[in-house]
């Protein structure tokens, strides 16, 4: 900065999208000639170059960027350069990564290397040094840096190889700010708890003196810098005089030191011809630190800081004593009242500012007729004052009756008290087994947040049929909380003994074999999910929730007694497969020879090298559909697909003598699409209620492992394929025309049959509004297939909540081969099914919202990636935010840009030309 500059010209590092540059220049001082003693090196001399030698000297710098110990980029090095005397690179060199990535509080190393043979080299010494001062600004300028001698950088915060060392006195007592790190002395705290002693960093041999960097070295190089940023008085003919003195005294220095010193250079930034300093600014963060001009190094210590706040503390216990007589009868203003509605609207899992939370308490009992509000009550209690959870207990047996759907919410991790998931678990228990099913995976996945104890704790259950152990015998289960209107509606009906989660699924397993099914499949696959050590206690709580599961089966009764035994025949049948995949992928050559290897297995019958005869075996219920019987595989019409992973395509004779298509994945994590299948199932459902059938073809996956499953095979063909055989839509959809009817006004404008017609538009914006919703990427025309009877859907969900490997995705697929079929009057009947569907689907936005954070915990990629912006993402898509006007109006525009859009034709186009080289 100009002497005569007088504005201080600043910008923010969230703003700098530009990459940072160092200026490496060179290294004075004395270097340490260390001998080499490696018993390797003696005995091989002719690999090992003379370290004395300074005319063959390779020496080069590695430079990168750390934060908290961890590396927050790759490392970079200067060019390699042969020196005979002075080490100086005087190379710049530019890091992987942009200022407006750098934390706080990022640590810039330095490691000094010398080549000293083929393969291998040795550390000559190392520094570090933070990207940004203590006042919050980032270096600029020439620094010299003490060099540590023999040792690697130590990348921690208070590092232990700092290149500027602050001067303290061996007698004074240093007191450290957790909160940004800065460091303050102080003579008259000496009996503060807080307190701690710091010692000096240790300074080796070759230095000259005990702090070498805060010698006349470090004073010069501070006048120096103080005159260039302008804050000295400009005098042309003093300053020509004083510079070329100081920079002598700092050129002498420097070659005498006994300590080696790294001469480095930060980069200026230049806005509009002014230099500028970068200040640290994160936007949209609480916890924010700023730093004013003038702001210096000291700090102030609270002792406090960390200790209750006994006038809060004071206000709560007041607000929220018992004074029943008193709340009962409050009633909210206008105002509040729209506050209140407010905040019912708010997404599951929302946070509660400390007002919402004490004006939900205020009219708790206002609220307590309002079913969408004991969440947010429930979120309001503290449950660490057992005044207020005693309170909060006794108003939950008033409350008034919860959706089954909303209750799901209360079984996340945010809800600890039995009580409240007892209450879940009792709402639950008036679902149906057909809505049971939809919730079964969100409902095995909210087992990790139950207390293990009480999972546990049937391991070995040899209870009579009654199964008395499970149903409130144990002194962990407690009277049932049951809500006051039901009671007032039906006086004579009993309480139902209240049970926890996994006691509760156990018993609906055994009186629906087909929840039994997929119960075990579903808690199997977390065994294996969670086998990692960090999730061990997971892992075996799954474990031994199946194992109480066998149990109970078995002892139960001959029904439950046929389901485990079913199970099993399941699970053997399963890894008798798993066998034969491996057998046949093993086998070198095409998918064609690969085939015929499958064939000759199959047909092998009891000879078959994995033990099983597949011509011919025991009926067992099929586990993607244990509804369904199949007795043997037929060998004649199996298939592998012409994928990376070479699905295998079975088809199975039932009990009845009918086929029925499998696929079967080896290879691949199947539970993003069995999470995806379900929701369009969920979707699906929620819209037949309100009399709107889109003809979905939500078709059914099993995960049976992390590396296989199943998947039904639904007749169908892809769009791409039905493409290039030159037809069109319109043309494919002719050729499978089967019954005409004269009287088909349809049939007589488009050439297709009306059915046909109707459920090619009520599909296509089904779709088109689904993978819109769920933000599902990666859609090309070969994984968008066609029925016969003209059923559009989508396949292969490798891609969700936003992701796509495409650059500049759309937000929904809508292709102009699909809008071939569309004239005027279906065009509008296209948007009208879209925007009657989003209506209804955004009032039950809430429910996908619970289920997909049961799922967050899962491991399933796409949501780990940004597990705590997974529905967020959801209901971003569900503009809650606008009216249903305003939410048509955008979902229209969105609709009319993706079909104009130019991008999805292009990667369609590329997409065909690289299938083509496989």
């Amino acid at each position: 900065m100009s002497a005569t500059s007088e504005k201080f010209h600043f910008v923010f590092s969230h703003e700098l999208e530009d990459r940072i540059q160092i200026k490496i220049g060179s290294l004075d001082g004395e270097r340490p000639q260390t001998p080499i003693n490696d018993l390797f090196f003696s005995e091989n001399s002719t690999f090992i170059r003379n370290l004395n030698d300074t005319k063959r000297s390779e020496p080069f710098v590695v430079c990168q960027i750390f934060s908290d110990g961890q590396s927050l980029c790759l490392p970079v090095q200067t060019s390699f350069k042969s020196f005979v005397d002075k080490w100086n690179w005087n190379e710049w060199l530019k890091l992987p990564l942009r200022y407006c990535d750098l934390p706080r509080h990022a640590l810039l190393t330095f490691s000094i290397q010398e080549i000293i043979s083929p393969t291998n080299i040795r550390i000559i010494g190392s520094t570090t040094i933070s990207l940004f001062a203590s006042d919050g600004t980032f270096r600029r300028g020439i620094y010299d840096l003490k060099l540590w001698p023999n040792v690697t950088p130590d990348v921690k915060f208070n590092t232990s190889t700092p290149g500027k060392i602050e001067p303290l006195s061996n007698e004074e007592q240093v007191l450290i700010n957790h909160t940004n790190k800065n460091v303050i002395t102080t003579s008259n705290l000496q009996n503060n708890s807080k307190q701690s002693t710091v010692k000096s960093p240790v300074i080796s041999w070759n230095d000259d003196s005990e702090y070498p960097m805060l010698d006349e070295l470090n004073r010069i190089a501070k006048l120096i810098k103080t005159q260039c940023d302008g804050h000295a008085i400009h005098q042309e003919w003093l300053e020509k005089l004083t510079l070329k003195e100081a920079n002598s005294r700092i050129e002498k220095e420097r070659s005498n030191s006994k300590s080696m010193l790294l001469l480095i250079e930060f980069a200026r930034t230049m806005i509009d011809d002014n230099e500028c300093v970068v200040l640290y600014f994160e936007p949209n963060c609480e916890d924010i630190i700023n730093y004013p001009i003038g702001y210096t190094d000291l700090a102030v210590f609270d002792p406090e800081l960390d200790l209750e706040n006994i006038v809060e503390s004071k206000h709560l216990k007041l607000a929220r004593s018992g004074r029943k007589a008193m709340d009962k009868d409050l009633k909210p203003t206008r105002e509040q009242r729209e506050k209140l509605m407010q905040i019912l609207a708010y997404p599951p899992g929302q946070f509660l500012s400390i007002e919402e939370q004490d004006l939900v308490w205020k009219y708790r009992f206002f609220l307590s007729q309002h079913k969408k509000a004991l969440a947010k009550f429930l979120q309001c209690v503290h449950w660490d004052k057992e005044e207020e959870v005693k309170q909060a207990l006794d108003l939950l047996q008033q409350w008034v009756t919860m959706d089954t759907e909303d209750a799901l919410e209360l079984l996340g991790p945010a809800y600890h008290h039995p009580k409240v998931r007892s209450y879940a678990v009792s709402r639950l228990r008036q679902a149906s087994d057909e809505d049971l099913l939809l919730y079964l995976l969100q409902l095995v996945q909210a087992l990790r947040y139950e207390r293990y104890d009480l999972i546990n704790a049937f391991v070995v259950d040899t209870a009579g049929e009654e199964q008395n152990s499970l149903n409130g015998s144990s002194e962990n289960y407690a009277n049932v909380v049951v809500p006051s209107d039901s009671i007032s509606s039906d006086q004579t009906k009993s309480y139902i003994p209240e049970i926890d989660l996994s006691t509760f699924l156990i018993q609906r397993a055994c009186e629906k074999p087909i929840i039994a099914n997929y119960l075990f499949w579903y808690a199997y696959v977390e065994c294996e999910n969670n086998s990692s050590f960090k999730d061990k206690a997971i892992s075996d709580m799954y474990q031994s929730f199946v194992e109480r599961l066998s149990v109970t089966l078995k002892t139960k009764n001959e029904q439950t007694q046929q389901v485990r035994i079913s199970i099993e025949a399941q699970k053997k049948f399963v890894d008798k497969l798993v066998e034969l995949t491996n057998i046949v992928k093993r086998v070198q050559g095409s998918a064609k020879v690969k085939e015929d290897k499958l064939r000759s297995l199959l047909l092998a019958g009891d000879d078959s090298p994995v033990k099983f005869n597949f011509l011919n075996f025991e009926p067992i219920p099929l586990p993607l559909d244990p509804e369904i019987k199949i007795r043997r595989i037929i060998p004649e019409k199996i298939r592998i697909f012409k994928s990376a992973k070479l699905p295998f395509l079975f088809v199975c004779e039932t009990t009845q003598g009918e086929e029925y298509p499998i696929i079967f994945k080896y290879g691949d994590d199947l539970r993003q699409d069995q999470l995806i299948l379900q929701i369009i199932t969920l979707m699906d459902r929620i819209l037949r209620k309100e009399n709107i059938d889109l003809k979905l073809t939500p078709y059914k996956v099993l995960s049976t492992s992390l590396k296989y499953g199943f998947v039904q095979f639904i007749d169908s063909q892809p769009l791409q394929k039905i493409l290039e055989r030159n037809y069109t839509i319109r043309q494919y959809l002719q050729t499978k025309i089967t019954v005409t009817n004269a009287e088909d006004t349809t049939l007589a404008e488009t050439g297709i049959p009306r059915e046909m017609m109707d459920a090619y538009v009520k599909s296509s914006a089904g779709y088109c509004l689904v993978t819109y919703l769920l933000g599902i990427g990666d859609r090309h025309l070969d994984n968008l297939l066609l029925r016969d009877t003209g059923q559009l859907f989508h396949i292969d969900f490798g891609f969700i909540m936003g992701r796509d490997p495409k650059p500049l995705p759309q937000a929904m697929r809508v292709s102009k081969d699909m809008m071939e079929m569309l004239d005027e009057k279906r065009l509008s009947d296209f948007l009208r099914h879209c925007f009657t569907a989003f209506i209804i689907l955004r009032k039950h936005a809430n429910v996908f919202a619970n289920l997909f954070s049961l799922m967050l915990d899962a491991n399933i990629p796409d949501i780990a990636l940004e597990r705590d912006k997974t529905v967020k993402k959801l209901l971003d898509k569900f503009r809650l935010d606008l009216d249903e006007e305003k939410a048509t109006s955008y979902l229209k525009d969105l609709i009319y840009s993706s079909i104009g859009a130019l991008l999805p034709q292009v990667y369609d186009y590329f997409h065909n030309w690289s299938l083509a080289f496989r």
